[in-house]
Formats: structure tokens, C-alpha cells, sequence
């Protein structure tokens, strides 16, 4: 199924990977199309979706077209499956791993069944195919996946194929929670009005915790790590891009002077925020709307992350 690369050539070159963990709205979707700037990276989004909203359900690539109808993943495809690939059944297996339930077994195959061994290896051969074709086609030394769900980052630490580094994204939980309230359309869903999803202030501080943890635990498994506050980049965020590409790519970067300047190229990645869509121009600004949230929204949401607030250096209590 997967000829265009022989995934159990132990001779091959490893595929550089930098998985970018967390939880949803941190800044990733600024931070992926500031990245694809810097020769060397190719930002690809949240690159678990590949098989199912981006193949499956053709939604839009950040770029404008829909996906299957991209020049850009259109030549992916081709060069990952010239034999053609079965996305329902690799899109079934990545569901499959992609449940908290799976953690205790997802790093030791020994425990998993007949049926789940053939799914894991057919989810790590379609992605191994899948990011050596977004390397050879772009040119890039190394992709950042933007995924953020930890269990796919876990299940890429399995991955002999994959020379995989891991960057915690952090954001105040309490912007977080109020981010996901906020109503949002959905610009990728082309064929139907669809709002983005919206979560109450307890579920969204503790998928917080949670997401950040699993990915925070990944650490022994990656061959570098880096915890990166979006408070952070927001302040300095010419500083802290090169900071960032320079974890990325293993060695001290100088960003192009024109870096956050309108780009006539567009970038091609999967799901995201939505000012993904036609990004020419990617504004770096602080949204501090969250502040005039209630105070006891904002209590419960400390009261529920405190002991991660404190190591992220949060302060627990602000005006």
C-alpha cells in the first residue's frame, strides 16, 4: 500500500518532526504561519486531520482551495501513495489511538490485540509516508505538526521512522476557557454555515491540565523538548520566533528581515484557528478580552489549573 517508501528500511534517514502540544486556542495557527517563513520548516497544521476533515471531508487548506483540489497536497498524496490509500479505515485506526484509554498500552505492543497491532501499523506507515512526502516535495529539513492532541504526539514517540522533538504551547488557562466561548464560524467548512465548537470554563481548564501534562510527560521520549508561553511571544515575538526556529531546527536561526511583512505565498496547513484562511498577512497582537470575564469564572478556572498556573508562572489571582 505504502511503495513510495519503504518504512521498515532501518538504513533510511529518520524524518525530522516537531510536534506542538497542548491545548487548542494557544496561538498555534499564528505561530505555524510565522514558522513556514523560516527557510528549512513546513508548517503543516494539526496533521492528525490529514486523513479525515482533509481528505475525507475536503475541507479548505489554509491556502483557499479545497484540499484534494490543492496543487500543493495534491503532489503530497501522489509522491506518499502511488498505490492509492484506504483513509477511513487509517482515519478508524488514528480515532482508535487518539482516546486517553489508550495510554497505558499505546508505548507497549505486547498488550495490544491482533487487530490493534494491524491498526498501528498502518497508522505509522501512512504518517511516516506522509511527512518524508511533505519534506521531499517542499524541501524542508524538518515539519512542525501542530496537532497539539497529546495522544497523537505519544503515538509519534513510537515511531522508529520519526526524529521527533516536542514544544509545550501555553497559554493563560483563563484566556483559554474564554476563547473557547467565544462564537466562531468555521471559514473551511465551505459547503455549510458551521460554527467552531464551544465549551463551558470547567471543561476547558481541565482539558488544559490534562493536555498540557500528557505533553509535558512526553519529554523522555523526545529527542529535545521546549516550553514556549504565548504570553511570551506576544511580548517579543521577533524574539521569541527565532528562539522557537532555532529549537526547531537545531541551530541558531537569524529570521528573514521581511519575516512579518505581507507574503504573497500562502502557507498549506490543516484545521486551525480560521485566520489561517488567506493569510498573506499575519497579525501579532495581545487579546486581553479574557479580562473582563467574571470573577468568578476566573476563580473557578484557578482553582481548577492552580498547580499548573504556578509552574507555568500564571499568577493565580489577577486584575
Amino acid at each position: 500500500m505504502f511503495r513510495g517508501f519503504d518504512v521498515s528500511d532501518k538504513g533510511q534517514k529518520k524524518q525530522k518532526v516537531v510536534f506542538v502540544g497542548g491545548y487548542g486556542r494557544s496561538g498555534s495557527t499564528i505561530i505555524d504561519l510565522l514558522l513556514n517563513r523560516v527557510p528549512g520548516v513546513i508548517a503543516v497544521g494539526e496533521f492528525r486531520h490529514l486523513f479525515g476533515r482533509a481528505l475525507t471531508d475536503n475541507e479548505l487548506c489554509s491556502c483557499g482551495h479545497k484540499f484534494r483540489d490543492c496543487p500543493f497536497w495534491k503532489k503530497i498524496i501522489k509522491e506518499a501513495f502511488p498505490d492509492g490509500y484506504d483513509a477511513e479505515r487509517i482515519q478508524r485506526a488514528v480515532r482508535h489511538f487518539n482516546r486517553l484509554a489508550m495510554l497505558p498500552k499505546i508505548r507497549r505492543e505486547d498488550r495490544l490485540s491482533a487487530d490493534e497491532q494491524a491498526d498501528a501499523k498502518l497508522y505509522r506507515e501512512a504518517f511516516a509516508a506522509a511527512y518524508r512526502a511533505v519534506a521531499k516535495v517542499s524541501g524542508a529539513e524538518v515539519i512542525v505538526d501542530s496537532t497539539k492532541y497529546p495522544m497523537h504526539g505519544w503515538f509519534l514517540s513510537t515511531m522508529p521512522e520519526i526524529d521527533l522533538s516536542v514544544m509545550l504551547l501555553v497559554r493563560d488557562p483563563r484566556a483559554v476557557a474564554y476563547s473557547w466561548q467565544r462564537k466562531r464560524l468555521r471559514p473551511e467548512i465551505w459547503w455549510e454555515e458551521r460554527e467552531m465548537p464551544r465549551y463551558s470554563l470547567a471543561r476547558s481548564a481541565l482539558a488544559w491540565d490534562v493536555s498540557n501534562r500528557l505533553t509535558a510527560e512526553l519529554e523522555p521520549f523526545a529527542a529535545d523538548y521546549r516550553v514556549q508561553r504565548y504570553e511570551d511571544f506576544i511580548a517579543d515575538p521577533a524574539g521569541e520566533l527565532a528562539d522557537i526556529a532555532s529549537f526547531v531546527l537545531g541551530r541558531t536561526v537569524e529570521l528573514p528581515a521581511d519575516l512579518f511583512d505581507r507574503q504573497p505565498h500562502l502557507p498549506h496547513t490543516i484545521a486551525g484557528n480560521p485566520v489561517r484562511i488567506g493569510s498573506e498577512h499575519v497579525k501579532v497582537k495581545e487579546d486581553n478580552e479574557w479580562k473582563h470575564m467574571p470573577a468568578a469564572g476566573r476563580l473557578l478556572i484557578s482553582g481548577l489549573s492552580a498547580p499548573q498556573m504556578v509552574q507555568y508562572d500564571y499568577p493565580l489571582i489577577k486584575t
